[in-house]
């Protein structure tokens, strides 16, 4: 029986950046093994993220940033600078070439184009089973899929469709970037336009829906179009980049472990934030901090559990997400008016102190987080 030292269920964002990371650390020749049904298939994404400078793993040559957004209503425009931060684009065909060019440097790295079927504890490791291949065995495995919740449970997701589109004539302003804009026609839901500039003749723009209900891509694509033609009129574009996707929002942990061995890993870990849905930057960083800890024979060191008080403040947004989406809007604005975009994007990022956000949140109207609060639920 074939034995890995570290045997990754699945290969997608979270599996390579994972192996990305032990290549560049000590570890770089143990014998690694990705499993994957969809293998050698890269899907449409794209990953942003905040920061000072653009991650070691985004590459050189695939690099856009924004420094400036907005955030838009029916009423106003709120626009802010991002002072110290930058706010990074990164395709998931960029992200994909740049990390298999690094791992075909490495003989010790091997794919598999199958599904795991099962998991068992073996000694002092994990036993893998394949649906072809049979068994193998790994001192750790690490996995990124994603196991769904209690049929009953109605889970939130983030639904979304996004277009990169080019236009002929100058449209757009590239040196900021539309985190929301909620001047989509009416629904019962929270929905909004997310647009980034690439140039004044391109963009990417995304229609996106929290909600509870199934919409077909298609339903999807037409929101789109006709927020296009309501605030562009009758233009003509092409299509370059077309992506979907849904995106759970919940702060329960559906994962089961069956060792010490078996590690979860990007979503499948918590790594997710479920109220905004971004995943890029903390599984970089839980990656790092994952192989740190693998370096030191830490093996009581490879979860990462969120702090308390984050799954809480996320509970009352997603309890009013879930009650009273239509409120929204006016409190993402009035997040963003009230304080400066760096405490706010480092409070999403769960990097801000206590103190921090005492600040933050007293800057805030109270009302509808006190109806969450009366109302708060586990989501």
């Amino acid at each position: 029986m074939k034995k890995y030292d570290y045997i990754l269920a699945g290969g997608g964002c979270a599996g390579l950046s994972l192996v990305y990371h032990l290549l560049e650390s000590s570890l770089k020749d143990s014998q690694i093994l990705i499993i994957d049904p969809s293998q050698g298939e890269i899907p449409n994404k794209t990953w942003c993220y905040w920061s000072k400078e653009a991650l070691p793993i985004h590459p050189q040559s695939a690099r856009f940033s924004w420094n400036s957004f907005y955030l838009k209503d029916a009423n106003q425009q709120l626009t802010k600078p991002l002072e110290e931060l930058s706010y990074h684009h990164l395709n998931s065909h960029d992200f994909y070439a740049h990390v298999l060019e690094k791992i075909r440097q490495f003989p010790n790295v091997h794919f598999l184009k199958e599904e795991v079927v099962s998991l068992s504890p073996a000694d002092t490791g994990v036993q893998v089973t394949t649906n072809l291949s049979g068994t193998f065995n790994a001192s750790y495995v690490f996995d990124s899929r994603v196991e769904s919740g209690p049929s009953n449970q109605s889970i939130l997701n983030q639904i979304f469709i996004g277009i990169r589109i080019k236009v002929s004539e100058p449209l757009f302003d590239p040196k900021k970037w539309g985190l929301m804009d909620f001047e989509t026609r009416p629904s019962n839901g929270f929905d909004f336009i997310y647009t980034l500039p690439f140039s004044n003749h391109e963009a990417l723009i995304e229609y996106t829906a929290y909600t509870t209900e199934e919409r077909s891509e298609e339903s999807l694509l037409q929101e789109l179009q006709e927020f296009l033609r309501l605030k562009y009129g009758p233009i003509a574009y092409d299509i370059q980049f077309q992506e979907s996707g849904k995106i759970p929002m919940s702060t329960r942990n559906f994962f089961s472990s069956v060792s010490p061995r078996h590690i979860p890993i990007g979503t499948a870990a918590g790594w997710t934030k479920p109220s905004t849905g971004y995943t890029f930057a903390p599984i970089q960083e839980n990656c790092n901090a994952l192989v740190a800890s693998l370096e030191k024979g830490e093996l009581t060191r490879l979860h990462f559990p969120r702090k308390n008080r984050f799954v809480f403040y996320d509970n009352i947004l997603l309890t009013i997400a879930h009650r009273w989406p239509k409120r929204l809007p006016s409190l993402f604005l009035n997040l963003f008016s009230s304080s400066r975009p760096e405490l706010v994007f480092r409070f999403l990022s769960e990097k801000t102190t206590f103190s921090e956000e005492i600040r933050l949140l007293s800057g805030l109207k109270f009302g509808i987080f006190l109806k969450g609060l009366l109302r708060y639920g586990s989501y």
